[in-house]
């Protein structure tokens, strides 16, 4: 830019975080230290570029889908707010692809934007028009280029549905533990950054992600 640096790519980071009951307890809080242990990770990687700056947004869903944080935060500012579960709630994903899709459409990314990045973590199964919702999301250009991960938490998840969701070269991740979704997200964080460069070595780091999931998943959840 003229009489400054580089002006700065953005790169769209929205994570979909699963509120239903089944989450209450140890699930919830471990899920809470986790988004908060990885947007510092991500925080390191954006200083080290010279040409990404990274903007959160997350949501929420169970009966329904909201914006946890809405408008599209630089990463450094985010001061991450606990969920919390709604008492008897379900598990509407299909709510949260929509959700997604309204902000990924031509008209809201900006035309440098990097590829977005979206984060779907649940431990249950869709109780609303999964494949409705995600049609809808992969109908939009950012939604359909988008690197797209999926974590599937404890026994009950269904890995079938979410690998639907899930970037072709990367298998659905699991944390069979609660204590293991820390160490999982910020491996996410670090694949985040690095497959979103433009010319780095896509399949090598999906390979190390999926590495990660496959790790994890050695002990059945307690």
């Amino acid at each position: 830019m003229p009489g400054g640096g580089i002006a700065k790519r953005p790169l769209h980071f929205i994570i979909a975080a699963d509120g239903s009951w089944s989450m209450n307890g140890e699930k919830m809080q471990a899920l809470n230290f986790a988004i908060a242990t990885m947007l510092p990770q991500l925080v390191d990687w954006e200083r080290a570029q010279e040409n990404a700056q990274v903007l959160v947004r997350a949501l929420k869903f169970d009966n329904k889908a909201e914006w946890h944080i809405e408008t599209p935060t630089p990463v450094a500012d985010v001061r991450w707010q606990a969920l919390r579960c709604e008492p008897r709630a379900l598990t509407h994903m299909g709510a949260a692809m929509r959700l997604m899709a309204s902000v990924l459409s031509a008209e809201k990314l900006e035309r440098r934007a990097l590829r977005p990045a979206l984060l779907l973590i649940t431990d249950g199964i869709a109780t609303d028009d999964f494949d409705g919702g995600l049609a809808e999301l992969l109908a939009t250009p950012g939604g359909k280029a988008a690197l797209r991960i999926a974590v599937a938490i404890g026994p009950d998840a269904r890995n079938e549905q979410l690998a639907k969701f899930s970037d072709p070269n990367i298998s659905v991740l699991h944390a069979d533990r609660a204590d293991q979704i820390p160490d999982l997200l910020v491996a996410v964080s670090i694949a985040v950054g690095q497959m979103s460069v433009v010319g780095g070595d896509h399949n090598a780091i999906a390979a190390q992600l999926r590495q990660r999931g496959i790790d994890s998943s050695d002990n059945s959840y307690v």
